[in-house]
């Protein structure tokens, strides 16, 4: 089944979100570690891979969203209805972290003056005049972004596996198996 039910998420969300699941967390330790690799062609090409996948990050989410969108979305399976609301806005601020996140990392790149090529096959247009004041800033917001994005992560997790060792209820399930 590609669509969500009522009942269960479809094949598409399911992939979708484990696959934006792997690569964000990927990329939160693969920067975390940019900072102590030595200068040089491999720091260059790690550098240029986490600079992709960030890319390849927002397009998903873009087409995430537009699947969410489009699709019914399952029913809420927690008891309290407080707990169900929070549950809502952490989805929306893993949302707005996932998109902002690759967006900003993008703007500071280009703000230095590096190019954003996504794996050689394309650059993308800049989107802000070279100055590397503004390249700091962004590279601030850059970190208190992957720093949250990581605490929402967390959050997410430790709720998926309270639903399914402490409720009960299948709701991690229904994003493993459907």
């Amino acid at each position: 089944m590609l669509m969500n039910t009522r009942d269960q998420y479809g094949l598409i969300a399911r992939l979708l979100h484990w696959f934006i699941a792997a690569l964000a967390i990927g990329m939160i330790v693969g920067g975390s570690l940019l900072s102590i690799l030595p200068s040089g062609g491999f720091k260059a090409v790690v550098i240029a891979g986490h600079k992709s996948i960030g890319v390849v990050i927002f397009l998903l989410m873009i087409g995430r969203i537009a699947w969410r969108l489009t699709n019914p979305h399952p029913r809420d399976l927690g008891k309290i209805p407080i707990l169900n609301y929070i549950a809502r806005l952490v989805h929306i601020f893993l949302y707005v972290l996932l998109l902002l996140q690759p967006l900003v990392g993008t703007l500071m790149s280009q703000a230095y003056g590096y190019p954003v090529s996504v794996f050689g096959i394309f650059k993308l247009p800049p989107l802000v005049w070279q100055s590397p004041s503004l390249g700091n800033f962004l590279r601030e917001v850059h970190g208190v972004t992957a720093v949250l994005l990581t605490a929402f992560i967390v959050i997410h997790a430790a709720a998926a596996l309270k639903h399914h060792f402490v409720d009960r209820d299948g709701t991690l399930m229904r994003m493993l198996k459907g």
